[in-house]
């Protein structure tokens, strides 16, 4: 199972919105596929219509409370099964902190993939905007990194902060973790835009080929429940991620035309 944590340290940027996309069209292309939410703002799971406080979440992985597979729930859609989250992360950050157990605090969700890794072709994990221990433990279990980055005029606010973190991690924790690349959306080509993308390239980050044209599809498809390559088959952002999705698949070196397609989700 490859993973990838999708993260940025400003909200809005369009991490929820990749989180999904990527997985639909992974899923279209014949992967399973687990999404992970870690965000205590839930909009992933919300998506997928999957919160419920009367079940665990990924609050009780950080926790050590419960085993992954009484946490992620099959079938979220075809090909597709979440790891849910909720407000408890919020509670779940500050218990990790404090936890003086014998299980490390970065490296918890990492220790509970090695359950289901053999489940899965690709891991999708939607971090919160900020550096709590959701965002630590998935950049402790991730191999690769993707960074949405919105094309406004403080697009690289926190971005240097992202990385100086995976370089401590990287050293500490996790020596498989690779930054994939910056992803510019809402871009809509003007000189604004155009200017983002040259401030980011001299950070000296790679920078993803697709990029996310601005469309309001965007927002109507995720109030309606549904990936964009279902709710707009035609537009310019699903064709970005479709873009997207070739070009992630092309750097984790998986041949789609090989794929078994008869994996099973969590039972």
């Amino acid at each position: 199972m490859d993973k990838i944590a999708i993260i940025n340290l400003k909200g809005g940027v369009g991490k929820s919105v990749t989180t999904i996309n990527l997985a639909a069209e992974f899923a279209a292309r014949g992967l399973q596929v687990l999404v992970v939410d870690l965000d205590k703002q839930a909009n992933v799971t919300k998506f997928y219509n999957a919160l419920d406080y009367d079940n665990p979440s990924a609050a009780d992985i950080l926790t050590c409370s419960k085993d992954i597979l009484d946490v992620v729930r099959p079938n979220a859609c075809k090909g597709i099964d979440i790891l849910p989250s909720n407000m408890r992360m919020l509670s779940a950050n500050k218990q990790v902190l404090t936890d003086v157990s014998n299980v490390p605090q970065q490296t918890r969700l990492g220790y509970a993939f090695d359950r289901i890794d053999a489940r899965y072709d690709v891991c999708l994990m939607d971090c919160p905007p900020d550096l709590d221990m959701g965002s630590i433990n998935a950049l402790c279990a991730a191999d690769w990194v993707i960074i949405p980055v919105d094309c406004d005029e403080w697009a690289t606010d926190g971005l240097q902060e992202v990385l100086e973190q995976m370089q401590c991690l990287r050293m500490y924790h996790n020596h498989r973790l690779k930054l994939m690349g910056v992803l510019l959306t809402k871009y809509n080509r003007t000189n604004a835009e155009k200017q983002v993308a040259k401030d980011v390239a001299e950070l000296g980050v790679p920078v993803m080929t697709a990029m996310i044209r601005y469309t309001v599809k965007v927002k109507e498809a995720r109030s309606a429940h549904k990936a964009l390559r279902d709710y707009a088959p035609g537009g310019t952002a699903t064709q970005d991620y479709a873009d997207l999705a070739d070009e992630v698949l092309d750097v984790l070196g998986l041949d789609v035309s090989n794929v078994d397609t008869q994996k099973d989700g969590v039972q």
